[in-house]
Parts: C-alpha cells; structure tokens; sequence
C-alpha cells in the first residue's frame, strides 16, 4: 500500500477512513495502521438489514476501540425510491466529506480493489462508455485516496487471514438483483475459466487508459477558450473530433464541477450544434450549450437577469452577465470617426443621464443614429445576427427614464449623441462573448 500511496501522491498522514466492517475496508484499516497511519474511522449505518447492520456497527467500533482510534457512525435518511443503492453511495460521501473538514482529515480512504477495477470497467463498457469510463475507479480523485486500488480481493483475503483479523459479511453482496453482483459472481468467474487472470488484465487495461484519458484531457482542456463567462470550444476545423469532445466534458465540469460528466450522446449533441445557426441546448445543472459564428459551441452557466445597476459618469467598470463595460471621461466635441466606428464603443452625452446598465427586454427600442426612426432591439440584434441566445444576454445602457441610448456592441440612440449642446461626454467600451 505504501508504494501505491507514493506513486499516486496519497496524502495518508491522517486519513479518514470508510470502514463497513466487510473484508476490503477491514484490510484498508489494518493497512493504514501498518503504516504508521493514525485514522479517524466513518461507518455509515444505513439500517438496511437491520440487526445484522447494526452488528456490522459494533464490530467497527469494537475494532476501534482495540487500536484506540477515533470512530464516528453516521446514520443518514436515504428516502424511499428506486436507486437507493447510488443514494446511499452519494449518502457515504456527503457524510465523509463532512466530517473529514471537521477532523481536518488529509484525504477519505476507501477500500476499493483491482478487482473492484475489473467490475466497474466491465459494466461501464456494456453500458457504451467512453475511455473515461473504461478507465475504471481513478485512485486519487476529489479528495478521495484508493489504497488498495492496485490489490486483488484475493490479496486482501490473504492479507485479513496471515493477521488472523476477522470481518464481516454481508450477505446482500450475493444477490442477484444487483447487477455488480451478478457479474462479480456469474460473469468473471467465466472470463478467468477463459483467460486466468482476466481481473487483473481488465484492472491493468484501465490504467493504461487511465493515463490516455488524463493526457487527452489535458489538451482538450488547454484548447477551450474564455471568453466573457463563457466556455469556447473550437470548431471541428480546428480541433480533433476526440479532443472536442473531451473538451466539452472539461468546459462542462468547469462550470458544474459537482455534477456527473455528461454523457456520450449529449456530448454529440453539444457538438452538434456548430452546424446550427442560432442553436442552443439545456444541459443539466444549469448549464447551457449554443452555437457561435464560425463553427464554435459555447457553454456557460444560465443565470437570473441581474438587478439594474447605476452607470456614473466617473471613469470605472462595469461587469454583467459575462460582459465588461469600461467607462471614462471624454472631449465635448465630436467624436474621434475611427474610434466612434468601433461597434464596441459608444459617445453619449452624460448630461442626459444618469444612465444605467441592465439587459435587453422584449419592447425595449432604440432609435439607431441616422435610421431616423426607432427599431425593435431585440429584432436590431437579430439583424446583426446576434445568437438568439445572447439577445437577452446582451447589456442596453439606458437613461432614467428607461430610454435605450445604447444597445452593447451596436445601435447608439440618436438622441444620446454628442451634438452641439453637449457639455459633457462619456466614452463606453463594451466587451463581451461574442
């Protein structure tokens, strides 16, 4: 265990560690004990067998007690439902995270093995899973460090048996209703009749592709691009059609870095909208998934339209919904034509503020200089092919009587422009994700 801790980068000098009392987690225990490890001890007691589960408690406490460890049950309320097993895996970990902040632990310990490995990767792969997937149970993720993830159940068994340590049972490993079960049961024992150590080459197989996935994801994440609050994926021109779908797998675990990765066909369907003009896409959590010119898809999180916010006349910037507004003190006289062209910039007259900042609504209008009328600014976005995701996403700089003076990277209002009654000027320079 210790050179498996030093390869990975485990950080085991005060682990909490996850002990059901069952063979795997026992070992796990004695193992950091072995190695001069002094852990704090979780069982969580879910109560789903009863009186067999709380004597599963008090083998775990009784353990304990023998080594003089600090040990804590936790008894969480998993509902009723279908996947109570995934609620009471989420359960474990909620539980875990929480009391290893309170016992300043250096990492949560479980007790998975090689074999455990083999299981996932196999059900991952009849399941349609990516190399992510085949790449089976990480060692060190997200706080949580793996020991034994390079040992066999059989070594752990032989482990547990030279200590003369006893463990528990728990009889709900054999059912078959359980899918891990019946193929830890029914489907390995066939493959190692077929190709004797079939486990462990399955197990080693997720390594080597563990390591493929890291160095993919590393460049995938490197080509995603910021641009405003959104994640920028390059389009299919630029970029592999692998590493672009690893790439929306990073910009969405960025944005959401507690939910599940999405999966292979909401992958494509995210990608799939570089070949849609205007097109855009819910993902879970919050997040969403459009297209951009050229072929790019951006992700980025769905927030609430911000409350108004004052725009002064004193030089600053402003920041909202992804976009940076800059503001400075400009001459009374007409505007530079170069600058002035820039779509990004905008002259106003401050003496007809003060003005604010907030996003564009329906029926909000502008009268663009020298149209000589007023347009919709919803349908002056759509003209300038503004994505229609980002029409309400768009910041309109607005009088105090909610006037447009001036639509964010286009439509200056006629009436707002520096003329010869100006006496003081304002320069805006807006940037955002487009």
């Amino acid at each position: 265990m210790a050179g498996t801790a030093r390869h990975y980068g485990m950080d085991l000098s005060r682990p909490l560690a996850l002990v059901s009392g069952g063979p795997d987690s026992t070992a796990l225990l004695r193992a950091l004990l072995g190695v001069g490890a002094r852990p704090v001890v979780l069982h969580v007691e879910h109560g789903l067998r009863g009186g067999d589960s709380r004597a599963d408690a008090e083998f775990v406490r009784g353990l304990c007690e023998s080594f003089g460890l600090e040990f804590e049950v936790r008894e969480p309320a998993l509902g009723d439902g279908a996947g109570l097993q995934e609620r009471a895996r989420e359960a474990r970990y909620l539980l875990a995270g929480e009391l290893a902040r309170e016992a300043g632990a250096s990492t949560i310990a479980t007790g998975h093995t090689a074999d455990d490995v083999a299981e996932t990767v196999l059900m991952n792969l009849a399941r349609g899973a990516g190399i992510r997937g085949l790449s089976g149970i990480p060692p060190v993720r997200a706080g949580i460090s793996r020991p034994l993830i390079e040992r066999s159940r059989a070594e752990v068994l032989d482990y547990l048996e030279a200590l003369g340590q006893d463990y528990r049972t728990d009889p709900t490993n054999a059912l078959p209703k359980y899918s891990r079960n019946r193929l830890r049961h029914e489907v390995l024992p066939v493959l190692e009749e077929l190709y004797p150590g079939a486990g462990a080459n399955v197990a080693r197989a997720a390594w080597l592709l563990r390591e493929d996935a890291e160095t993919l994801e590393d460049l995938a994440a490197r080509a995603v691009r910021h641009r405003g609050d959104e994640l920028v994926i390059p389009p299919a021109g630029e970029l592999h059609a692998a590493l672009r779908r690893h790439a929306v797998r990073s910009a969405y675990s960025r944005l959401a870095p507690r939910a599940h990765p999405p999966d292979s066909a909401t992958v494509d369907s995210t990608l799939a909208l570089g070949d849609r003009v205007g097109g855009a896409l819910d993902l879970p959590s919050g997040v969403v998934a459009a297209s951009r010119p050229g072929g790019e898809v951006a992700l980025y999180e769905r927030r609430p339209e911000t409350e108004p916010e004052v725009l002064c006349v004193e030089p600053g910037i402003l920041r909202l919904a992804g976009w940076t507004l800059e503001v400075s003190r400009a001459a009374t006289s007409a505007a530079p034509p170069e600058d002035a062209a820039r779509p990004e910039v905008a002259y106003l007259d401050a003496g007809l503020g003060p003005y604010r900042l907030r996003l564009a609504r329906e029926g909000d209008v502008v009268r663009p200089l020298g149209l000589g009328g007023g347009k919709k600014v919803l349908r002056a976005m759509m003209d300038r092919k503004v994505p229609r995701d980002l029409r309400r996403r768009t910041p309109v700089v607005v009088d105090a009587r909610d006037r447009v003076a001036w639509v964010a990277g286009g439509e200056l209002g006629e009436e707002f422009a520096l003329g010869d009654g100006t006496r003081r000027a304002v320069r805006l320079e807006a940037h955002g994700p487009r």
